[in-house]
């Protein structure tokens, strides 16, 4: 099979590629090739759609687990018939989703799916009832003449039209085959080419077309390779299928996937687990299908997609959960919460473990198998499908040993994520800069989470449901974790809709040594409150340093650095300890502490204070609802309690700062301990920010030409460095993705050699100390790990 045109192809002609166009531009010989397959192959291939997304000859009669999935299915069809309208003149097929709803017509053809797929599944109370058949088959009939044909002009948002129904439909329309009538499935086929006529485009041409990437992509071209199967066209069938290659290709900006594992939807949103998960679910669902027969996709820069499996998705996968970190707006949905998604990467995960050769297939299944016996908050079978019923009833029975997740730091510039692992614990930072948007709200979703990429760090530790258990609808969002806040009350929307707006920074980035990380962000605050801060943050295996500095604000309010807000359960009652003397302040009362040392939050862990700015403590019961951060979210009543940590920097907080580290997983007593061995604060000002964890260890983020430490660095660089004056070992990237190279020097060393890493040189300076110039154009903001020798 011919490769799918590149990325740069297709840019090229974004404005006019139609599908004739895709043809004349490289798809002309394939298509011939495909138009040799026959009724039977594509019929073969509508069957075998039909029965992986019904999973309905993988039943096990008599299986609990099977059973529930049964059960789920049948009170939702039996739901849906209850609410279907008499037939006759109705301008709606169910009383409940009228047509002139554009989100409502989604709803009639995703419930016109759910009883198809319980009238073809074994042991279904629906099963081959010639009633539900009729009903089906009378509502698709009304809703190609009502709504969804070749003459119905696109209505609020294009997704519902291009993406919305063409995927329930195709299901449908699969399932039920030759029951279909053929005039009507020719109508649905006409209504499907007429809303998305060309797989790499968006929008019809009345609305001037636009060129579709990552996930709405793929989900545009599944609708189209279904509706060829189904309407027996080979031609689509193949343009369909290339026209995936483009979305699993590196990109250097916009929408994709990066080398460093990042992938961007939206332009300027860290979508990992959203986008990206629909991305790879819908890869994964098309690789199975098609992956025995003749239209097997045989790009062999698949490869790519493969990689992101270990690059891009399991780093945010944790116990089973899919860091809210990358799930953008999604945080703020009531039934999308982070091991639903987290339950989806391992659905899709195994299902492209088909499309994969035996040793990567086993290494996968080990990775699902560890998130699986590592989540003590849910099993994955809960509320499961069918399909993903069987698939996890098939890995389960495989005996497949758990495989654990990767320790250390991982850095991805291309979104502005870190994710770091450590002895029992897990961090992700949500970061912003120039390039990616404080976060993304649209749709009535996520209005509040503004706050959300100002350096929010993400714990994973202790309590398993801690972001689950309601957390986003009861946080303060305007005091989350780790950032540095104006409390100057900020609207809702506070800076447009879809990630439209970046922040203005110097920059943000990362480097990584061995189990070390060291991140740096210029934060420009949301709102438009002139604030700004230069915040840094140090990993090791047992704890992460935070050091900030240079912050102002131009508003006349209050400052505040979040050191911890822990959502403590509706229980609540966790021990809050600092300097060894519980926290006794009433409920709502904060507690300063002038010269306190270290905190302990009971079931979270320590807090050292490595600076002397004063600490407040303080417990408090927040209530609110979905509602009030997603406007179709339930409005009931929620209450948790919570323990907060801050430091107040005033109103006039010229060249303020803070230095703090973070325990996660520490006893008191360890916190207590650790107090006495604390990390070493080398530099913390507008130039440089920097620590040592002992003799051998030294992590700095340059602003600018300067010193820290043994270290210095002739422009913005972020670098670590482990070694002795006989070998060491030097970690640097340029956080600003434009240098050209940057030089760090090493004092008291005089190394003579490199051992190990390329693109750099080495020479000693005036005094004998060793100098390494790294290269760095090209890297975008990558480590370049350097191993030195005497």
């Amino acid at each position: 099979m011919m490769h799918g045109l590149t990325r740069r192809h297709i840019l090229k002609g974004a404005g006019a590629l139609t599908f004739a166009g895709l043809l004349s531009a490289g798809f002309a010989p394939l298509a011939q090739a495909a138009e040799t397959a026959t009724d039977a192959d594509l019929d073969a291939l509508r069957e075998r759609w039909a029965d992986q997304v019904t999973g309905r000859k993988l039943i096990t009669a008599g299986d609990a687990d099977f059973a529930a999935s049964l059960a789920k299915l049948d009170a939702a069809v039996s739901d849906s018939t209850a609410r279907l309208l008499p037939e006759g003149n109705r301008a709606q097929v169910f009383a409940d989703a009228p047509f002139t709803s554009d989100v409502q017509v989604v709803t009639t053809y995703k419930r016109l799916a759910q009883m198809a797929a319980a009238w073809t599944t074994p042991g279904s109370i629906h099963e081959g009832s010639a009633t539900l058949l009729a009903h089906m088959l009378a509502a698709l009939d009304d809703g190609s003449r009502l709504i969804y044909n070749k003459d119905q002009k696109e209505f609020g948002n294009w997704w519902n039209w291009e993406i919305g129904v063409p995927r329930p439909l195709g299901e449908t329309l699969a399932i039920l085959g030759s029951h279909v009538p053929a005039e009507l499935r020719g109508r649905y086929m006409a209504a499907v080419d007429h809303f998305i006529p060309d797989p790499t485009m968006q929008f019809p041409a009345e609305r001037g077309p636009i060129l579709s990437e990552g996930a709405n992509r793929v989900d545009i071209c599944q609708g189209i390779i279904i509706r060829s199967i189904i309407g027996n066209d080979p031609v689509r069938l193949a343009a369909a299928i290339n026209a995936l290659s483009p979305v699993w290709q590196y990109v250097t900006s916009g929408n994709g996937f990066f080398s460093d594992g990042s992938f961007v939807q939206h332009s300027t949103i860290a979508y990992t687990g959203t986008y990206g998960l629909v991305l790879l679910s819908g890869l994964a669902k098309l690789f199975s299908l098609l992956g025995e027969s003749e239209h097997a996709v045989a790009d062999p820069s698949r490869k790519i997609l493969f990689k992101t499996v270990e690059d891009s998705f399991a780093p945010f996968l944790h116990n089973g959960q899919m860091m809210d970190a990358v799930r953008g707006r999604a945080i703020s949905r009531a039934n999308e919460r982070s091991y639903y998604n987290g339950n989806m990467a391992i659905e899709a995960i195994l299902l492209l473990a088909r499309a994969a050769d035996p040793a990567t297939a086993t290494r996968w299944r080990g990775l699902c198998q560890g998130w699986i016996s590592r989540n003590s908050f849910e099993s994955p079978m809960a509320g499961a499908s069918i399909p993903r019923t069987a698939l996890l009833k098939e890995l389960a029975a495989s005996g497949t040993a758990p495989i654990a997740e990767t320790p250390g730091h991982s850095f991805f510039a291309g979104m502005d994520r870190s994710v770091y692992r450590g002895n029992g614990w897990t961090m992700a930072l949500g970061l912003c800069s120039n390039r990616i948007a404080w976060y993304e709200c649209g749709n009535g979703e996520n209005d509040l989470g503004a706050q959300t990429g100002s350096g929010m760090t993400y714990l994973y530790t202790g309590k398993a449901d801690h972001f689950d258990d309601e957390f986003w609808p009861t946080a303060n969002l305007a005091k989350l974790p780790g950032t540095t806040v104006d409390t100057t009350p900020l609207p809702r929307r506070v800076e447009g809709q879809w990630g439209a707006i970046t922040p203005k920074n110097e920059w943000t980035g990362g480097a990584t040594l061995g189990r070390n990380g060291a991140v740096g962000m210029h934060l420009i605050a949301p709102g438009g409150t002139g604030m700004r801060a230069r915040k840094s943050w140090f990993h090791t295996p047992d704890m992460v340093v935070a050091l900030g500095a240079d912050i102002h604000t131009d508003s006349g309010a209050s400052v505040e650095t979040i050191v911890e807000h822990r959502n403590l359960g509706a229980a609540g009652g966790h021990t809050m300890t600092v300097d060894g003397a519980t926290h006794t302040a009433a409920i709502g009362t904060p507690a300063v502490h002038s010269n306190a040392t270290w905190a302990h939050v009971e079931g979270t862990g320590g807090y050292l204070m490595l600076g002397m700015e004063p600490l407040t403590v303080l417990r408090e019961q927040r209530g609110g609802s979905w509602k009030n951060i997603h406007t179709s979210g339930p409005a009931a009543a929620i209450q948790r309690e919570y323990a907060t940590l801050l430091i107040d920097h005033g109103t006039s907080p010229d060249a303020a700062g803070y230095a703090y580290a973070l325990l996660p997983g520490a006893t008191p007593k360890d916190t207590e301990k650790a107090a006495r061995k604390a990390p070493r604060v080398l530099r913390n000002d507008a130039v440089a920010q920097g620590v040592s964890f002992g003799v051998k260890q030294e992590a700095a983020i340059f602003w600018q030409p300067g010193t820290v430490g043994s270290i210095s660095a002739t422009g913005p660089a972020c670098v670590l460095y482990e070694g002795n004056p006989g070998q060491g070992q030097l970690a640097v990237s340029d956080p600003t993705q434009a240098a050209e190279s940057v030089s760090v020097t090493i004092a008291g060393t005089k190394y003579r050699r490199i051992t190990s890493g390329s693109g750099a040189t080495l020479s000693l300076d005036a005094a004998g100390n060793t100098v390494v110039t790294v290269h760095t154009a090209g890297l975008m903001g990558a480590t370049a790990a350097i191993g030195l020798h005497r």
